[in-house]
């Protein structure tokens, strides 16, 4: 099998859609030898926020010195985003090097009647990778929930929980606390557990709970300082801002209120792991200095562009805070799309006050999307006043302007498509 027809298998596997629970995972990963044994996990939960506090830490871990491995979810443009060594996406010769591995896995439970996901597949191929690789930590993003994910089949030096709020409740639960309840299937017994402070009561009380019922450390670090400074670099295509945590002056290149919360909890996670292992904490942190994260409040001043992946009331109001912390004052083009499963109520009123237009556009996706008539008749009902239009996204991008500049948010799916439109290299 060559690489090209590898890769077409792996992404064929995205239309058995998503399954839960551990007994696939578990049998997979057995079949291909355990390749989980012996490496070091940093295991991460949440509704938003995971993806850049796994970032800040494996930056953190990077800079002490060590070997990382980083899986995340989901990836922009190639698959190979998943699977980080030492900061970088693996090659697509990197990733295809353990094929043969994978597919004799997947055969064997094959013969036995089961049939592995895409997100299975991809987190044998992310402990296949880190094991060839030696790493000496390795930081595991969990895809969704927690508790049946597929990550959650190995045992952490330390679990960790960002900001909840209601999503995938088909799956999940239909409140945050049952969400939270998902969530805290990670924490292991005697493992500990650090949540943001940013996390809502009630979840942050079931997470609590349940570590409590395990003997798990539990911790909240404190909400660190409003910003001393925040100020564009490098002609606008980075904020740096700077701010205090725990008497410790930090500087930041991820904007917002939200990474702040996030830098704390990473802080705090490196800082248990430093004690824990004797390596430089002060070299640990200052790797948060050089974290960056595409998609996230991403800076595009030659195209007049603010990408953004926030698809939920929660992470639309971050960004939103994050617009008015960055540029005060200031209101946007907003180009807008988003799948059939968000609540784009509530995200389009939190943008309304910052919105001057709206241009709304699908997502070229399989999966189901709100249709640009549907976007429209939910804005004409909340802001009437606000123009609207609907756009394939190439005449979208077409109309941007760098003299008027437009935030395009509401599924880090389309801020995938636009960097490969736009031709910008993922990092």
């Amino acid at each position: 099998m060559t690489n090209k027809q590898f890769l077409d298998w792996l992404a064929s596997l995205e239309f058995f859609g998503i399954k839960l629970g551990l007994d696939q995972t578990r049998a997979l990963f057995l079949a291909a030898g355990s390749p989980e044994r012996g490496l070091k996990f940093i295991h991460v939960a949440g509704s938003n926020g995971k993806g850049s506090v796994c970032a800040m830490i494996e930056s953190g871990l990077r800079a002490a010195g060590f070997r990382t491995g980083f899986y995340s979810s989901p990836h922009l443009v190639s698959p190979c985003e998943r699977f980080r060594i030492d900061g970088r996406p693996v090659s697509e010769d990197g990733m295809c090097a353990v094929r043969d591995v994978v597919l004799s896995a997947v055969a064997k439970l094959e013969q036995d009647g089961m049939k592995p996901t895409y997100f299975e597949v991809t987190t044998l191929i992310a402990a296949l990778l880190f094991a060839r690789a030696h790493c000496d930590y390795v930081v595991w993003e969990v895809g969704m929930g927690g508790r049946l994910d597929a990550t959650n089949i190995v045992t952490p030096l330390v679990s960790v929980v960002t900001g909840i709020s209601m999503e995938h409740t088909k799956y999940l639960g239909d409140t945050i606390r049952k969400i939270a309840g998902e969530k805290a299937g990670i924490v292991k017994p005697g493992v500990p557990v650090y949540c943001s402070s940013g996390t809502p009561i009630p979840a942050r009380n079931v997470i609590g709970f349940r570590a409590a019922e395990l003997n798990a450390p539990f911790r909240i670090p404190p909400e660190p300082s409003a910003p001393d400074c925040v100020r564009l670099l490098d002609g606008g295509r980075t904020v740096e801002q700077r701010f205090t945590f725990d008497d410790v002056p930090l500087t930041l290149r991820l904007a917002g209120p939200h990474q702040r919360r996030n830098a704390a909890l990473a802080f705090s996670v490196l800082r248990y792991l430093a004690d824990l292992a004797g390596f430089d904490f002060a070299a640990a942190i200052d790797g948060l200095r050089r974290t960056a994260w595409q998609g996230r409040f991403d800076l595009h001043p030659e195209f007049g562009l603010v990408l953004d992946g926030a698809h939920n009331p929660e992470g639309i109001g971050v960004l939103a805070e994050t617009l008015r912390e960055v540029f005060p004052g200031r209101r946007f083009r907003f180009i807008f799309g988003a799948f059939s499963d968000k609540d784009t109520v509530d995200s389009l009123r939190v943008l309304a006050p910052l919105a001057t237009e709206f241009i709304f556009v699908q997502p070229e996706s399989a999966r189901p999307s709100k249709s640009a008539a549907e976007l429209e008749s939910e804005l004409a009902r909340i802001a009437p006043g606000i123009p609207a239009s609907d756009s394939p996204l190439d005449r979208a991008l077409e109309s941007l302007d760098p003299a008027r500049p437009a935030v395009l948010c509401g599924s880090l799916h389309l801020c995938g498509d636009v960097l490969a439109r736009l031709r910008v290299p993922v990092r």
